[in-house]
């Protein structure tokens, strides 16, 4: 499930610029309308306006008749450059003029006007939908076009006036327009946008904070979360420091009485022990006594069962103290001397090794013993653990056989050469209590599942398996 904040985030990020695109989209429709509506509205003013200025011109030529017999049509040239003034970015071919005779003889003009067609019969706007449309492209660009007739007046001759807008040049200006619009509103947004990022995350920095507290916690901390969160957390803060509270009491009480039901166990426990070893002399003294060998072999079952019993209550002990820890801290961590480490821990199995007589054997596989998998450690959660992997190995090992314990670059593994695992049975053997079928060896089914507790606190991987083909045996690999 997404978290609050990605949830915000997501949702404003891509909900503001959709919001932004909508609005702008309006605005950008709006804007062409009301700036075509406007320069349509130019166009016909300018159409008015020469209508007066070449009554006007023809008018004054009406006094000399040769003039008026032969006078050419008056083409105008202004160029922007001679124009005074702020014009932008105006070009000169923005707009176009023609007037003609009704004969369609050009009477004036400037020059773009000049390649006007002549089109007698039209009167206002030439739309895209008429016959001549598709022949009038003077410049190769489309133009807006507008024909008027001056036919009012009885003292001049009828004409034809045309006026031409360039629609390249109007959608320009129309898109330069939007452009001083829309842009700021655009630099708005992602100002914006880049705001509500800021602010969720400096909104939700108390709870992470708070997330990253409770994940370096210890289970038996009770010390309150002191983090400045807002009004709408403190309940959940406050709900959470009385919990802390309850567990770390709670952790407390079950240790208290794992640590006292052990210690009363021990004692009870090494005096039967006692008890049968002494029962054991007496026997093997006593010689008079019928079937004496009988009396011996269960005085052994008994002391046998009660070193199990002694065995168990020290892997439940470990069990205890180590299972509600969530990971280790920094200062319990130590790069390890590997030979130093492994020489205490081979010398504690040595004489459960000779009894049944197994070979014990370290091999180190890198050149220099500092690059053997370079990690840190609890020393003696490590010690425990590969003492629990060479015990195992002992234990379910055929006498005679060779337990190695190999140091290597990228791993530790424990190998023997005994008759290794079922293949269904590799993937249950961490689960506690759980001994495979067919068993007569001592155990409690702990020693694996202690083992793989260590190797997660530690971060590491702790993988079973069968030693490959032609080696037989099992082989237990502690990596990164």
């Amino acid at each position: 499930m997404k978290s609050i904040q990605q949830r915000l985030l997501t949702s404003l990020l891509i909900g503001l610029p959709l919001l932004w695109l909508l609005t702008s989209s309006f605005i950008a429709w709006r804007l062409w309308h009301e700036i075509n509506e406007m320069n349509d509205t130019q166009i016909t003013q300018v159409a008015r306006y020469l209508i007066g200025v070449s009554a006007d011109e023809e008018h004054d030529d009406d006094d000399d008749d040769h003039k008026k017999q032969s006078r050419a049509a008056k083409i105008y040239h202004l160029k922007s450059k001679q124009l005074s003034g702020d014009l932008g970015e105006a070009e000169d071919d923005y707009m176009g003029f023609a007037i003609w005779n009704k004969d369609g003889r050009l009477l004036m003009a400037d020059e773009n006007g000049q390649s006007f067609k002549f089109l007698p019969d039209q009167h206002g706007f030439l739309e895209d939908h008429h016959h001549a449309y598709q022949r009038l492209n003077p410049f190769n660009h489309q133009w807006r076009l507008f024909y008027i007739h001056d036919e009012h007046s009885d003292k001049h001759e009828s004409r034809v006036i045309a006026v031409g807008q360039n629609l390249d040049s109007r959608q320009k200006m129309i898109v330069e327009t939007m452009s001083v619009q829309l842009l700021p509103m655009l630099v708005g947004l992602l100002a914006f946008m880049g705001l509500v990022v800021l602010l969720i995350r400096r909104g939700f920095k108390p709870l992470t904070e708070v997330s990253a507290e409770l994940e370096q916690r210890q289970p038996q901390d009770d010390s309150p979360i002191t983090a400045d969160v807002p009004k709408e957390i403190q309940p959940l803060v406050s709900a959470l420091n009385v919990l802390f509270v309850k567990v770390a009491d709670t952790l407390a009480r079950e240790q208290r009485f794992t640590a006292d039901a052990s210690h009363e166990l021990r004692s009870p426990l090494a005096a039967l022990k006692l008890q049968a070893d002494l029962l054991q002399q007496q026997l093997l003294q006593l010689s008079e006594i019928k079937d004496d060998s009988q009396l011996f072999y269960h005085t052994q079952k008994i002391s046998e069962g009660i070193e199990r019993a002694n065995h168990l209550v020290e892997q439940l002990l470990t069990l205890a103290k180590i299972e509600p820890q969530q990971h280790l801290p920094a200062e319990q961590l130590e790069k390890p001397d590997w030979l130093a480490l492994t020489d205490e821990v081979l010398s504690e199995v040595n004489r459960l090794a000779r009894e049944k007589h197994i070979q014990l054997k370290r091999t180190v596989l890198c050149d220099h013993p500092a690059d053997i998998l370079p990690i840190l450690v609890n020393p003696t959660l490590f010690k425990l653990l590969i003492r629990n992997l060479l015990e195992n190995a002992i234990h379910y090992c055929p006498e005679g056989a060779l337990v190695e314990l190999q140091l290597d670059i990228n791993a530790i593994r424990v190998l023997d050469n005994g008759n290794g695992v079922a293949p269904e049975q590799l993937a249950r053997l961490s689960e506690r209590f759980y001994r495979p079928a067919g068993q007569s060896q001592m155990g409690s089914g702990l020693g694996l599942s202690i083992a793989n507790r260590i190797v997660e606190l530690h971060n590491l991987n702790l993988a079973f398996a069968n030693r490959p083909s032609p080696e037989t045996g099992f082989m237990v690999t502690i990596s990164k």
